[in-house]
């Protein structure tokens, strides 16, 4: 009787033993779990793996443009002037814009040979893609200029956003200039022309994304932007694609297939503070944090994983 009891006893026991590794596995399991839910809910799945392809070195990170004859051509601006990059972004050299702050860079389509630099008291042009630079006069009522932008369709139709005074168009190159519209926050800083000459929008910090749909004589917020506040903004007429940057808790790079309609997260998290599209290739794109980081994609957003 006392055998039988001690073998109940060594099979009470291993039951037991087998119970806590089950319960102890179980509660790994959970845990694991629970971490791999927070990875994906703060976009793990989607821009971990982004990797820059290069770091900017200025003490600001403000415009990008890639240039309209050259595929792997990239300009990028800041308050010291104009670098340019002869290999997607990788490596970077100075121009010979410098000491001028070039805030915003816009280059038409219908003509490569022009390029728009402006910024604070700055409002320079050059009809060479870029080899020299000039500064052009205006009857603008301020030259701090927070906002550019260039019709594609139309060189000397441009825009610009003078702190203190609101939108002003010009229809001769910058020259002479109408107000157009007071009614923009002072924390505008990206103007894109959008699906038509008729159409522009604006990033205006945490005021959000802004729309005009007369040749920005009125705004109203697009109540159907992605996440929070908007910093940065592209327009790509070859993909029809509108892409923003975000400032909200789900802060990254967003993009449009419908003028603003609907949104996708664009595969990069993070504040992001200058985007371009190249018009030779609409899939190439470029985006610098506020980390200045360089982050390219060559299919459309879809993977940032450098060169």
């Amino acid at each position: 009787m006392s055998k039988q009891r001690e073998r109940e006893r060594v099979r009470v026991k291993k039951n037991q033993q087998r119970s806590r590794q089950l319960m102890t596995g179980g509660i790994v399991l959970v845990v694991i779990a629970a971490l791999a839910f927070l990875f994906l809910s703060n976009g793990g799945s989607e821009s971990s793996s982004a990797r820059a392809i290069s770091r900017l070195s200025t003490s600001d990170f403000h415009s990008l443009a890639f240039s309209l004859t050259e595929a792997e051509t990239v300009f990028f601006g800041h308050h010291g002037g104009l670098l340019v990059s002869y290999n997607g972004g990788r490596d970077w050299e100075s121009t010979t814009l410098t000491n001028a702050d070039a805030m915003a860079l816009a280059l038409p389509l219908s003509d490569p040979q022009i390029m728009y630099a402006a910024g604070h008291d700055v409002f320079f042009k050059s009809t060479d893609a870029g080899q020299t630079w000039e500064s052009v006069g205006t009857n603008l009522p301020g030259t701090d200029i927070h906002g550019f932008t260039v019709d594609p369709e139309n060189a000397n139709r441009v825009y610009a956003h003078v702190v203190g005074f609101g939108i002003f168009g010009s229809v001769d190159g910058g020259s002479n200039w109408t107000q157009l519209s007071r009614a923009v926050p002072s924390s505008t800083f990206n103007l894109a022309v959008g699906e038509d000459s008729q159409t522009l929008y604006a990033a205006a910090g945490e005021a959000g994304l802004l729309r005009s749909t007369d040749g920005g004589q009125t705004w109203a917020t697009a109540s159907e932007a992605p996440d929070e506040g908007a910093i940065a903004l592209v327009y790509s007429p070859a993909g029809g694609r509108l892409y923003v940057s975000t400032l909200g808790n789900q802060a990254g790079l967003y993009v449009s297939d419908d003028d603003g309609q609907t949104w996708t997260f664009a595969g990069l998290k993070g504040t992001f503070l200058a985007i371009a599209v190249s018009p030779l290739d609409s899939n190439h794109i470029i985006a610098v944090n506020d980390q200045g980081e360089v982050f390219a994609s060559r299919d459309g957003g879809i993977s940032w994983l450098g060169e």
